[in-house]
């Protein structure tokens, strides 16, 4: 099974694909919502371009965290040293996969964001 550091990074990158690819659209959003405005907010629609490619690669990021985070450890022995045969896989583990759900979160903004801008503008 694949170090929890391995699967954090993973994780990194694909919120950082994820928060470029709202770049375009959903920080501008955020911005005129909390009553930020300036005609420099318009210059980043130069992310708009790049968003579809930076979403899909969030997905493909996301999924392989996935993968390495919730697949079943086949032929892979560990050694338990609990009397009743219970193996604890760490807090570090746990600490992973909660952060991989907020990432999932995160990365369904730029998403789902075209399907309720419109009630903002």
């Amino acid at each position: 099974m694949p170090p929890p550091e391995r699967t954090g990074i993973t994780l990194v990158l694909a919120g950082l694909a994820a928060a470029l690819a709202s770049g375009c659209c959903v920080v501008p959003l955020v911005l005129v919502l909390l009553g930020v405005s300036g005609a420099w907010i318009s210059r980043l629609r130069v992310l708009a371009p790049y968003s579809t490619t930076l979403i899909v690669l969030a997905l493909a990021l996301l999924a392989g965290a996935a993968w390495q985070l919730f697949r079943p450890s086949a032929g892979l022995q560990t050694v338990c040293n609990e009397p009743d045969g219970a193996c604890n896989t760490g807090i570090a583990r746990k600490t992973v996969r909660r952060w991989f759900w907020l990432v999932v979160v995160l990365t369904l903004i730029p998403l789902l964001a075209p399907l309720w801008a419109p009630l903002f503008y």
